[in-house]
């Protein structure tokens, strides 16, 4: 990123909170400002079925397929976007003074995310809000009142509450229990069973294990240490609850 008035290198380790260029002192954006930023997602023509995500500022969601475009409208300043395509993930900083559009892309050779950034000139004096409206705005997927973490639930990558080691049937293994779902990974097995808590009808107590009744009658019963039961238990039957209240 470079100072829009001296047009130096601004520092890679730049604070994005800071309103000041460091260089030459000046005002790097006008935050009472709004800009467009339009992304364009393409890709290869046998992929046209798997969805780019878009994140910004680990506040907002979009979706858009292959040949698909997003618009959306951001204040003026520094802003962090993360395109997501299956497992890969790319991320980059945008100080916003004026609008932009973005080509992002899954390079099917490299196995990468490319993206190619270019700045509408002309654009500076911002977006009125007339304006705005006469574009044809995105509605994000979601919007995450916590930041990144209600995203690293949905997309599985946030850290357990507990780990457990258990039995279940004649199986060992670590059960890992999350705010929405609970793993179970076998030892010496790479692939885990995942049941999400929405799926849980009841939880019952069996003789020092845990019997989860899911839709259909299915059972998945894990045997649980004396000196965490009912903590797991009362962690369980809260998150279940709290799960439920939702559908």
């Amino acid at each position: 990123m470079n100072c829009p008035k001296c047009g130096e290198q601004l520092p890679s380790n730049l604070s994005t909170r800071i309103k000041f260029c460091p260089i030459c002192g000046e005002a790097l954006f006008d935050a009472g400002k709004h800009y467009i930023i339009e992304i364009q997602c393409t890709g290869q023509r046998d992929d046209s079925d798997t969805v780019m995500m878009v994140f910004v500022d680990d506040r907002q969601l979009y979706e858009a397929r292959l040949g698909e475009s997003i618009c959306f409208s951001v204040n003026a300043g520094f802003h962090v976007l993360k395109f997501r395509h299956k497992i890969r993930n790319k991320v980059i900083s945008l100080l916003i003074n004026a609008n932009y559009n973005i080509r992002a892309y899954y390079n099917t050779l490299s196995g990468l995310i490319e993206t190619n950034v270019t700045k509408v000139e002309g654009t500076e004096r911002g977006m009125e809000p007339i304006e705005i409206a006469k574009k044809s705005i995105t509605s994000p997927v979601m919007i995450s009142e916590d930041g990144q973490r209600s995203f690293d639930v949905m997309l599985g990558e946030d850290d357990p509450e507990y780990e457990i080691k258990v039995t279940s049937g004649l199986q060992e293994g670590i059960l890992k229990l999350f705010s929405e779902r609970c793993e179970f990974v076998p030892e010496g097995q790479l692939k885990k069973e995942v049941l999400q808590y929405r799926e849980v009808l009841e939880v019952r107590k069996k003789m020092g294990s845990i019997d989860m009744l899911c839709e259909g009658n299915v059972h998945k019963v894990y045997s649980i240490p004396k000196d965490i039961y009912n903590e797991v238990l009362a962690f369980l039957n809260n998150r279940i609850d709290a799960v439920s209240s939702r559908k």
